[in-house]
């Protein structure tokens, strides 16, 4: 009977452990999934800061656009409280006013914006031959040695670059949070927009 028992435990513990570890490979390889859907979806990898601009104005239009239409309907609609509101629309035209980007002196060129895609499993040879290509860095092998003496990783995903960055500045960048799915979009659809 002693045998039976020990048996039907040692039988119940492997279908336990069993399911757990199926469990753990299913959600492995839907992440992996997921993280390979994220480049299929935009396969463009670069942006300019012309782009990033007009995608800046394009939400400040839309963001007048949604001032004008409201104080439009405030103005047909009079009531006695709408005294109160013209202090909140001054309040919220002054946030809009500093909100807004200064203009560049026509002699400052500022230094073009890149999204790049760094992609799992890149090593730090080939992330350092990606930022070298597109004029992130100048030294790759500078980039290489600061990255194994600062033991950091690089992520995978989507990231913001400005052109010709020194090198500690391109480590914070790729061992910092990626781009969200949604900003990743947004910069696309700026891009084809212009």
């Amino acid at each position: 009977m002693l045998k039976k028992r020990v048996f039907l435990m040692g039988l119940g513990a492997g279908i336990i452990i069993g399911a757990l570890l199926f469990q753990l490979m299913l959600s492995g390889e839907e992440s992996r999934q997921r993280l390979n859907d994220l480049g299929k979806e935009s396969e463009q990898k670069l942006y300019t800061q012309l782009e990033v601009d007009a995608l800046l104005k394009a939400n400040q239009d839309s963001l007048q656009l949604n001032q004008e239409t409201k104080t439009d309907k405030e103005s047909q609609d009079p009531k006695p409280a709408a005294k109160a509101d013209p202090v909140k629309e001054q309040t919220s035209e002054a946030l809009v006013d500093k909100a807004a980007p200064t203009a560049v002196p026509a002699k400052e060129q500022p230094a073009a914006k890149h999204v790049i895609r760094i992609e799992a499993g890149s090593g730090l040879t080939k992330t350092a031959e990606l930022l070298a290509s597109n004029h992130i860095i100048q030294d790759k092998t500078a980039f290489i040695s600061k990255m194994k003496k600062s033991k950091k990783l690089v992520r995978a995903g989507y990231f913001l670059f400005q052109e010709e960055i020194t090198v500690d500045e391109a480590i914070l960048v790729v061992t910092s949070q990626p781009l969200t799915k949604e900003e990743v979009n947004l910069l696309t659809a700026s891009k084809k927009v212009s």
